[in-house]
């Protein structure tokens, strides 16, 4: 390794098992020293300043997702084990994530009416049904229980269950097949055995597009399906359901574990928003701020750029560091502190500019239900052993997460 290498690597080392535990120290000399760095062993550079990470989702004419997102990016070796294969199928399959404006409002608008804010508010009453359900099987233990296997997955993939028209008899499977295609994230990766079950969700959805009939009102998978009026092809609306799988449960689900966590660490934060609950939404607003599921995310440049005086030249790819961005010193007061006061609260976790999250609503409002169902029933939460990090670079979350928790 050259010398540069070297001290890129000490200031940055996203390979290193410590930093996948706790990236914060790491983002801060970033900031702090290197804003914008070249990682010489990766061939990326990292983006962590708030300013910057912002200017660079507000341009993607400049940064690419397209360019970015591709999963050979011209036949280099992306960060070994990074976990992105959001492309699923062929190599030519489109998904929102890793396309540009304009193939980009093309995927968006397949499925904009369905997380509208009228849409989201509509399916309040589903979700807190489902959180309260969740949150009761928790509490039937008696003993430790994993809080990742029996609320923060399931809740976000039920939902989406039946978003999709998945039938009720079918949604067990449905979780097992979201699990499989979501592992993709993960270093580990699903296995040749996961690949085969994985499969099974697209013949589900495969025989649906080809002889189904949309429902009345439409769900979200008549939503998608209808943008091959738009040129979206076959293969693309089941790789939109992949994708949806990633975007609409694993992150939702590493937000709820990062947030628990948090509680878990400041009980007297926990116990406040028992008193009052009407706070829990501050509480998922700046937990979301505070330990963001969505870590980082890949652009590609299209032609040379300076960028906080350093120069990026044409066909680099950029690491933009979201969870550097939001504890951003410049921007936030005491960033590595959790307040529920915070406002504004101007974090970068959704994204920004074109590919601003449209699940953001969504996920809101599932965190918001699962911990005021889980607050409002229980007296304590404690961990009960050693919870296991995603070790993704990109997805910051826990896999199992035991905790022990007191009824009221």
């Amino acid at each position: 390794m050259s010398g540069t290498a070297v001290r890129a690597a000490a200031l940055f080392d996203p390979t290193d098992p410590a930093v996948a535990d706790d990236p914060y120290p790491s983002y801060a000399r970033l900031r702090r020293k290197a804003p914008v760095l070249h990682l010489p062993a990766a061939d990326v550079w990292a983006v962590s300043r708030h300013a910057d990470v912002a200017a660079v989702l507000r341009d993607p004419a400049t940064f690419s997702s397209k360019v970015g997102m591709s999963p050979d990016f011209g036949g280099r070796k992306v960060i070994p084990d990074a976990g992105v294969r959001y492309r699923i199928g062929a190599p030519d399959v489109r998904v929102l994530i890793a396309t540009d404006p304009p193939e980009h409002q093309v995927f968006r608008r397949a499925v904009a009416r369905a997380f509208s804010p009228s849409a989201v508010a509509a399916l309040a009453p589903g979700v807190t049904r489902i959180a309260r359900d969740r949150v009761r099987r928790l509490l039937a233990y008696d003993g430790p229980v994993d809080f990742f296997a029996e609320v923060a997955e399931p809740v976000p993939a039920l939902v989406l269950a039946e978003m999709l028209g998945v039938p009720a008899e079918m949604q067990h499977e449905f979780r097992q097949w979201s699990a499989v295609i979501t592992a993709d994230l993960s270093q580990a990766g699903s296995g040749a055995d996961g690949i085969g079950r994985g499969m099974d969700m697209f013949r589900f959805f495969g025989r649906r597009l080809r002889h189904g009939t949309p429902h009345d009102p439409p769900d979200l998978f008549d939503a998608i399906a209808a943008g091959r009026r738009a040129g979206i092809t076959d293969q693309e609306v089941l790789a939109f359901c992949a994708f949806l799988l990633v975007a609409g449960i694993e992150t939702t689900t590493s937000l709820a574990t990062n947030l628990l966590h948090t509680l878990i660490g400041q009980p007297e934060l926990a116990d406040r928003l028992r008193r009052h609950p009407e706070l829990v939404p501050a509480a998922v607003e700046e937990g979301i701020r505070y330990d963001t599921s969505v870590q980082a995310l890949w652009r590609g440049t299209t032609r040379e750029v300076t960028l906080r005086g350093q120069r990026i030249p044409a066909g680099a790819r950029v690491l933009v560091l979201f969870g550097s961005a939001n504890r951003d010193e410049t921007v936030f007061t005491d960033p590595d502190t959790f307040r529920l006061d915070r406002h504004p609260n101007d974090h970068l976790s959704f994204g920004g500019g074109v590919h601003y999250c449209l699940g953001a609503r969504l996920a809101r409002l599932e965190l918001t239900a699962v911990f005021t169902e889980l607050l409002a029933a229980t007296r304590a939460i404690e961990a009960a052993g050693p919870g296991r990090r995603t070790g993704s670079l990109v997805l910051r979350g826990f896999t199992h997460q035991p905790v022990r928790v007191v009824p009221r």
